[in-house]
Order: C-alpha cells, then structure tokens, then sequence
C-alpha cells in the first residue's frame, strides 16, 4: 500500500494532503486495481494509520484528513445445525475424529487447533491455553490478528477423556493433534483434503470445515439464547463485536420467540396503545 500510495501522491507535500486528495486516491485506486469493498477498505484503513503516525508520532502533519466511507456488504456466513454436524461427524475417518469432534465442540479457529501443543493443555483445570496459529504450514507464537491476546478453552466433557489421554502418553512439547498418516501436526493441505472427502462422503457442497465448526458454533449457541458476551469469551475474540457476525438466528427460535406472544383471552398480551386516561377502554 505505501509504494501504491507513492506512486500516486508522488511528491506531493503530505501537509497538503485533503479529503479531496483521498478521494482522488480511492477511485485511482478503484480503476487501476479489481480489489472487492473489503480490499480496497483494508488498504485506505493501512494508509490512514500512516497519516495518523505522521499526526500522533512525528508530529508532521496537525489533523489527518477525513476518509471517505466505504461500504462493505456483510458476508453470507454459512452454518448448519448440530444434528447435522453428527451427520458429517459420523463420515469423519476414526484417526480424524478427534481434530474434527474438537473443532466442532469448541468454536476454535483451524489454524489455532493445529497449533496446540500437549503442554498447553491443563489437566487440574480440564482447559486449553490457546495461544498460538498456523499461517498455512508455518507456526506463529501468537494468535490470527493484531490484538488478539492467548484465552482459555474449557474442554467439551464429550473430548476430555481422549485429550487427557494423549497428554499423558505424548510429550509435552507434541502437537496435541497429530495426523494419524504422518504422526506430525495437520499441514493446511492434509486438513482441507481430510474436509474434501467428508464432504464427498456426505454428498455435499459448499460447506467450508469453518462454516461447520466454528461458524455453527457459535449461531447454535446464539439459537440457545447465550449471552453474546459469553460466545465473545469462548470464540477468543476481542470483542463482543466480531462474534455478533458469528451468530445467526435459526427460523425454529425465532418462531419460538414469536410464539410467546398471544391475543387469546386470559393470557399475557402485549399492549398495542396506550390506555387513554379516563376512558375505562383497553385493547
């Protein structure tokens, strides 16, 4: 982004720079590149970060200039219900099952599952230190995104007898994961090909491993009425913010929901206007 930045301010003076200015970028950046909302947002946010270190940092410039609102769609996030993550579950090879069974119990990000080491598990507190990722096949000591700190996982009782198991007879410093075929952690390419073929299996398309674990994780848990905060806690997130995408109302609950109201006589009903005083009339 700086060097795409450079090539369009050229030399001019970064004091001088004004909202006009940005908008001129953003739509040379809009014909020149095929980037979606997201992209070009994503790139305009890094620019401003540099404008606001000119600001804050070195003080070269007073005020950073206002940037233009870009609107990015909401994605289509997919999720499937638990009775039918059984159903993927029971075509799931048996040395597979205990990545796939913990991905879909506990909401954890693939790459974060991969990473976890036996010594990072807490056999007294029955829980998980998550702190660390795979980016693609390359481990990272610190999880996806800038401010996202390590978090606990209260291990699912349906998984605590397998992991407390392979604690004890691994080594510490294993991967409390191992593909069954190479004896090593999951590569990128071994998880999503052991996926391809469970949907294969399944006679299904379109459904991502994270549209079927981490994804319904969280709506299923909306759909029982957890606090957002709570699901915030057990996705890791920052933020109750980036889970509210997370979850989605399934049709059953709504209607459900919907069913508590009633005009029927001698039950609890919502009043549709105010009773004028003194009228001695109420709907």
């Amino acid at each position: 982004m700086v060097r795409i930045a450079k090539e369009f301010f050229k030399k001019q003076d970064v004091r001088e720079i004004r909202k006009a200015n940005i908008i001129d970028f953003e739509k040379d950046c809009e014909k020149k590149f095929s980037w979606k909302a997201k992209t070009l947002k994503n790139n305009l946010d890094v620019f401003k970060v540099f404008m606001n270190y000119l600001k804050n940092d070195l003080e070269i410039i007073v005020k950073v200039p206002k940037f233009p609102e870009i609107d990015v769609p909401i994605p289509s996030i997919r999720w499937i219900r638990s009775e039918d993550q059984v159903k993927l579950y029971e075509v799931v090879p048996e040395g597979d099952r205990p990545i796939i069974g913990f991905l879909m119990l506990h909401g954890c990000r693939p790459g974060e599952a991969r990473a976890i080491n036996c010594k990072d598990v807490c056999l007294d507190t029955q829980s998980i230190t998550c702190h660390a990722t795979f980016s693609k096949n390359v481990y990272r000591e610190r999880r996806k995104g800038r401010k996202s700190k390590p978090y606990i996982i209260a291990i699912h009782p349906e998984m605590w007898a397998w992991i407390e198991d392979r604690v004890k007879t691994a080594h510490p410093e294993a991967f409390l994961f191992a593909n069954p075929r190479t004896g090593t952690f999951y590569s990128m390419q071994a998880i999503q090909g052991l996926w391809d073929n469970v949907r294969a299996a399944a006679k299904i398309t379109g459904l991502r491993l994270y549209d079927a674990s981490r994804h319904s994780f969280a709506s299923q848990l909306a759909n029982q009425n957890v606090p957002t905060h709570k699901i915030s806690w057990l996705l890791g997130h920052s933020t109750t913010k980036m889970s509210e995408k997370y979850t989605h109302r399934d049709l059953e609950s709504l209607r459900a929901d919907v069913s508590k109201m009633s005009l029927k006589k001698g039950q609890a009903v919502t009043r549709l206007s105010p009773r004028d005083k003194g009228d001695g009339k109420s709907l």
